[in-house]
């Protein structure tokens, strides 16, 4: 597997003017990835639930804190007009590299579960701002009829750093070192994560240096035109205001994005509900980030290429009606997979659900781009990760509440009532609200079918 992925990720199809970014950048996002999967939303997830004993509104506050950070997109965006892309997502490699170190040094005690909590937020957060720098130095990085493939190649390193990172995390906590007794632990199986933590953490600063090197094409003529950009009536254009309008002039990205919020709201809904569910069976550290992790990761390695190569081809919105309903099958799978006790559906739900992700996250980053000119792509990937933690805010914990119940109380009567609560079959709700989401994708594109119908000239 190793020479063949090797094999693919050889820039003999990139220009000679983008091989040198393309190699510190593929190095940087390799060794980056070792610390972004100790602050990923799953890993750390089974942790609080495990090692942690946390309840299961933490567990949920740490799955949606992806999506909750992306709010803040709207604040990198203003941030980052007119810098160096390059240096500012250097700091912020360092401040989540920052965030590793604070959870490696946790302790076990009651308000533990919420302080690893809030630095998953925060490293979450940093990493918004990283997407928003690095979205810009693609697009000028690299050129249109080569960037999926490109950015298809950094996902399969990071995804395959990640889900490896992970599984070691997953197999520390499962095995009992004795060098951990030694040192004085009395719980090595407990405190074995930490080692993982810090070693990864001074890998991901190699990787933040790497970055360092990347050189931003057509810098200094970019950065001033940004510093120099106002909207009509004298707003910068990475504001609030100017996101507004992009919503309100521009119909077709405003079909887009409200069809991407309804088929993300159920991935966002099924992340805490899935660690959540897996108490149904018995299941150790490396079976559970495995299911909820390492699968999903792993699996785009082998795909994401595939994928790729279609958005090569082919407009965003066309893309998307495809794609969408692999989402679909996977929820529907999932939901087999509880309701029938069915270990072997579940490990294949996620295979599918890997299957999706690997074309989800290359349509996230680069979608935008599809519809916006150069000098408007901030902005328009700023109205996507906007409306993303929209979602998070409360797609998670509205699927955290349909699926456990809730007991509710009228004030001041006396009385309450039990909000029953849906158990597995949440997923089959989801799989169907996925399924209007692909629905809205395939109407899109029939009434767009001309201007989506080709690869877009837009660069």
């Amino acid at each position: 597997m190793i020479p063949l992925l090797a094999d693919r990720l050889r820039p003999r199809d990139i220009s000679a003017t983008s091989r040198r970014n393309f190699r510190f950048e593929l190095g940087s996002v390799g060794l980056m990835a070792a610390g972004l999967a100790c602050v990923d939303v799953n890993v750390l997830g089974v942790l609080a639930k495990k090692a942690f004993a946390a309840g299961p509104w933490t567990v949920t506050l740490i799955a949606a804190s992806d999506a909750i950070a992306n709010i803040t997109s709207l604040f990198w965006t203003r941030l980052l007009h007119g810098t160096d892309r390059v240096r500012s997502a250097n700091v912020l490699q360092f401040c989540t590299i920052a965030c590793v170190v604070g959870i490696a040094l946790t302790p076990f005690t009651w308000w533990g579960g919420w302080m690893l909590a809030g630095l998953a937020i925060l490293a979450r957060v940093f990493f918004t701002g990283i997407i928003n720098a690095r979205t810009d130095l693609w697009r000028a990085n690299y050129p249109r009829e080569a960037r999926a493939r490109v950015i298809a190649r950094f996902t399969i390193v990071g995804t395959f750093v990640i889900a490896t990172t992970g599984l070691l995390i997953a197999l520390s906590m499962d095995f009992k070192p004795g060098v951990l007794r030694a040192l004085g632990f009395e719980n090595p199986e407990g405190h074995a994560f930490r080692l993982v933590y810090l070693l990864a953490a001074v890998v991901a600063a190699g990787g933040a240096l790497l970055f360092a090197r990347v050189r931003w094409r057509g810098r200094r003529v970019q950065m001033a035109l940004e510093r120099g950009a106002r909207t009509e009536d004298g707003l910068h254009a990475a504001s609030a205001r100017a996101m507004l309008r992009v919503l309100r002039e521009d119909r077709e990205y405003r079909r887009f994005m409200a069809a991407q919020f309804v088929l993300g709201a159920p991935n966002l809904a099924a992340a805490p509900v899935f660690i959540l569910a897996l108490d149904r069976f018995t299941l150790d550290y490396t079976q559970s980030i495995t299911l909820t992790r390492v699968i999903p990761i792993l699996v785009p390695v082998a795909v994401t290429p595939l994928w790729g190569r279609l958005l090569d081809r082919m407009h965003i919105v066309r893309f998307r009606a495809y794609h969408s309903w692999v989402f679909v099958v996977a929820n529907a799978m999932m939901a087999g997979g509880f309701l029938l006790m069915s270990l072997p559906l579940l490990y294949a739900s996620r295979i599918v659900l890997g299957v999706a992700f690997a074309g989800g996250l290359l349509a996230w980053e680069l979608g935008h781009h599809d519809f916006a000119k150069r000098e408007t792509a901030a902005v328009y990937m700023g109205v996507h990760v906007t409306l993303t933690g929209i979602r998070g805010v409360f797609a998670p914990f509205l699927g955290t509440l349909l699926f456990g119940g809730a007991s509710l109380e009228w004030a001041g009567a006396g009385e309450g009532a039990r909000l029953p609560g849906m158990g597995a079959w949440l997923f089959v709700l989801l799989a169907a609200v996925s399924a209007v989401g692909g629905w809205m994708f395939v109407r899109l594109y029939r009434d767009t079918r001309e201007r989506t119908g080709v690869r877009p000239v837009h660069d």
